[in-house]
């Protein structure tokens, strides 16, 4: 597994599309998800070989926990260097925004740069 560098620790323009999204498509969520999301610390990423995990940390005194299942899940995108895209996961854990998992449809991502790709979001 590779590391990929979190040299400025925020959001790479993938991931504020899909996190957007994802806000966009769990509407009960959406407010509190995206205040959470909005002052969150990226904390790693690593790229899986079969996709991405973003691991962040969201302010638990300022933003109250989410209800309900510890996923959310997210669009799917088109992705430069993948044939079939990918699709996208936001996990919860005690009720706060935790990791962003993005995996691919059986292909490698291994190379992928995630920082500098380009992608369209396909659902919203």
């Amino acid at each position: 597994m590779q590391r990929m560098p979190s040299v400025e620790l925020s959001y790479t323009q993938l991931e504020q599309a899909v996190l957007r999204a994802i806000c966009g498509l769990h509407s009960a969520d959406h407010p509190v998800l995206e205040a959470q999301l909005s002052t969150a610390t990226v904390l790693c990423r690593e790229n899986t070989g079969a996709g991405f995990y973003t691991d962040f940390s969201a302010d638990r005194i300022s933003h109250p926990a989410i209800r309900g299942e510890r996923l959310r899940t997210g669009p799917a995108a088109r992705v430069d260097g993948l044939k079939q895209g990918m699709g996208f996961i936001l996990w919860l854990k005690e009720g706060y925004a935790h990791h962003l998992e993005g995996y691919s449809y059986g292909e490698s991502t291994t190379g992928l740069v995630f920082e500098q790709i380009g992608f369209e979001i396909l659902h919203e």
